[in-house]
């Protein structure tokens, strides 16, 4: 029998924790106050939400979830999409994920949450489809890309990666000029750029224009929290045209902890759907974005944006060519916890769900 403990997470884990984040992630997001932003002060749970193996009193594996408020057809349902799932590469093949991610079920099964979702990489996608995951879809994201080099020199240092990333980066400003010259004129549309995000506004905006598709519930106090996170700098675009509002909401890494290349991420749009009624000013938030921070590396949007329209402004999406083969497809799984229905609304129909990046753990 093995020695490994399975149980919730204590408050004197923290430590432990962050140390495997930084050992098995490996990534530069990882930090106290990130922990407790994400883990401690979330409001739409009572406890953290953290399943720990440990050996010998030493944490070895962590299977997090990350609460969030959904909606499915106007009603509220609580939420969990499983992330930051870790076990160190010495004590896997020990059943560790299966068993951490049986011990959440067993606690939220026909009692807390309505269902779990998540966009898995393909380390954890069969795990997650052996223990009752269901596909949904694919989630893709769109990039352009305005500087290649960073993105290979970050990735390698074999001779010669300057120069392919000045080549690279050549082609695709040469190509984002000639989607910029191909761009129809627009009509005149107010937009201005406001941080900190006016919350209660986006709020108001969301409230009369909310779909009943199955996204999370964006009010005031979502909005203030989920946009608290200390890893990124938040701001928001809003434009008008006569009685017409539309919004964007924008991520950026904080100045001092950039890292690697520089990105803009468009994690919101509001409102979430019916975004060619209201084209020429979705377009004229895409064209201030990209005016506003030249020095981006890249801009990452939602597929929640007219592809058409993003493709007019030089993005490409991840589940095409070129870029699908160069990167994993990122699939959408959702587990019900109580009834695949909820509100009447198949839980695997991917029409049934508006996401975007702010429905994705960290954003």
């Amino acid at each position: 029998m093995s020695s490994y403990t399975i149980r919730w997470y204590r408050p004197g884990d923290r430590a432990q924790y962050l140390d495997l984040y930084a050992d098995v992630l490996d990534t530069w997001s990882h930090s106290p106050e990130w922990f407790d932003w994400k883990y401690v002060s979330n409001p739409y749970v009572d406890h953290v939400p953290i399943v720990v193996a440990t050996e010998n009193g030493d944490l070895v594996g962590a299977r997090s979830f990350f609460a969030l408020p959904m909606t499915v057809g106007g009603d509220e349902y609580g939420a969990l999409e499983p992330c930051d799932t870790m076990v160190r590469p010495d004590h896997r093949r020990q059943g560790l994920f299966t068993r951490m991610t049986e011990r959440a079920i067993e606690r939220y099964e026909d009692r807390e949450r309505a269902f779990f979702f998540n966009f898995p990489n393909e380390v954890t996608l069969r795990g997650n489809e052996k223990l009752g995951w269901q596909r949904v879809g694919s989630a893709p994201l769109a990039y352009r890309v305005e500087n290649v080099t960073p993105f290979l020199t970050a990735r390698t240092t074999a001779p010669g990666a300057e120069l392919a990333g000045a080549v690279g980066t050549r082609l695709a400003s040469a190509y984002n000029r000639l989607r910029e010259r191909r761009r129809r004129p627009q009509p005149a549309v107010s937009v201005r750029h406001e941080q900190p995000v006016p919350v209660e506004q986006l709020a108001g905006l969301y409230e009369t224009t909310a779909p009943d598709t199955i996204h999370a519930h964006r009010d005031a106090q979502f909005y203030r929290w989920r946009l608290s996170n200390p890893n990124w700098d938040y701001s928001a675009f809003v434009a008008e045209s006569g009685e017409a509002r539309a919004a964007v909401v924008v991520a950026r890494v904080p100045a001092g902890k950039l890292y690697g290349p520089e990105v803009t991420r468009i994690v919101d749009v509001l409102p979430l759907t019916g975004h060619d009624r209201r084209e020429p000013l979705v377009r004229a938030l895409v064209a201030r974005v990209q005016s506003a921070f030249p020095t981006s590396d890249l801009f990452v949007a939602p597929s929640t944006l007219p592809r058409g329209l993003l493709r007019d402004y030089g993005f490409h999406h991840d589940d095409t060519a070129p870029l699908s083969y160069l990167t994993d497809e990122r699939p959408h799984l959702v587990r019900a916890l109580d009834s695949w229905t909820p509100a009447g609304k198949r839980l695997t129909e991917s029409d049934n769900w508006t996401t975007t990046l702010l429905e994705t753990d960290t954003g």
